[in-house]
């Protein structure tokens, strides 16, 4: 109850001062300085302003831990290698923005537009990621470890090598998603759709897909050892030198002789 009045209060002070609460909390609670100020206007600046801004700054790397940019507009932006941990980006417009090598460790992107975005070995650990839009967008070599992705629609995204370790994906659209080598281990599928994607050498042990639509999809050469299918729909999916064990639960019925998959231990 007092951390709540303590919290209430730094609020009512920080909105009579204009100071982003969201930073200021972020960075006394993990021990960071505050985030740059002048980062953060210019971030609030809407797309044409941070466009010429960028432009007279091509080098610098934005410093926005545990900034609040709710709403914020941002589409088309080079933010590459920004430090946005902890920070507040949800129902955020970032699509065809550019955040390659950024750092989204615990960040809050629920509901944000990150259609056709680029992410290319960004650091989303721990980031809240639920309704997000990925349609098209590139995750190749992301971080995802840990992160909620619950009903994100990424359809057509790339996610070659990732990391999706315990990550949840749990009723999200991936309809031809890319997948290939990415790290599956632990993460959950749970009734989400990934018609025709391509987990091509992905790793999947103890990933969850009960209740999942995988049709037309792609397993070659997959680690499926420890890998839950239960209720899921493998229709016409190539599982071609794919590996399962006796850990491995396919549906009821299913019979993965019949589809190429190699039994490790046969």
């Amino acid at each position: 109850m007092q951390s709540r009045e303590i919290q209430r209060s730094a609020s009512f002070l920080c909105r009579i001062f204009s100071v982003d609460l969201g930073s200021i909390y972020y960075r006394l609670r993990f021990g960071e300085t505050l985030a740059n100020s002048e980062h953060l206007k210019i971030a609030k600046s809407g797309p044409e302003a941070f466009a010429k801004w960028r432009e007279e700054n091509p080098d610098t790397d934005l410093d926005l831990v545990g900034a609040d940019l709710a709403g914020v507009d941002l589409k088309g932006a080079k933010i590459r290698r920004a430090n946005l941990k902890g920070a507040d980006l949800s129902g955020a417009t970032l699509s065809r923005a550019s955040l390659a090598g950024a750092n989204l460790d615990g960040a809050n992107l629920e509901a944000a537009d990150l259609g056709h975005a680029v992410l290319t070995g960004a650091n989303c650990s721990g980031a809240s990621l639920l309704n997000v839009n990925f349609f098209w967008a590139d995750l190749n070599n992301c971080n995802l470890t840990g992160a909620s992705l619950r009903s994100c629609r990424m359809g057509r995204a790339s996610l070659i090598g990732a990391n999706l370790n315990r990550a949840d994906f749990s009723q999200a659209n991936m309809i031809e998603a890319d997948l290939r080598n990415a790290n599956l281990e632990g993460a959950k599928f749970h009734s989400s759709n990934m018609n025709g994607a391509d987990l091509g050498r992905a790793f999947m042990h103890g990933a969850d897909f009960t209740l999942a639509m995988i049709r037309d999809s792609m397993f070659v050469a997959a680690d499926l050892r420890g890998a839950n299918f239960q209720q899921a729909s493998l229709h016409r999916s190539d599982m071609t030198m794919a590996r399962y064990d006796e850990s491995t639960q396919f549906p009821e019925g299913f019979d993965p002789n019949d589809t190429g998959q190699k039994d490790v231990d046969g």
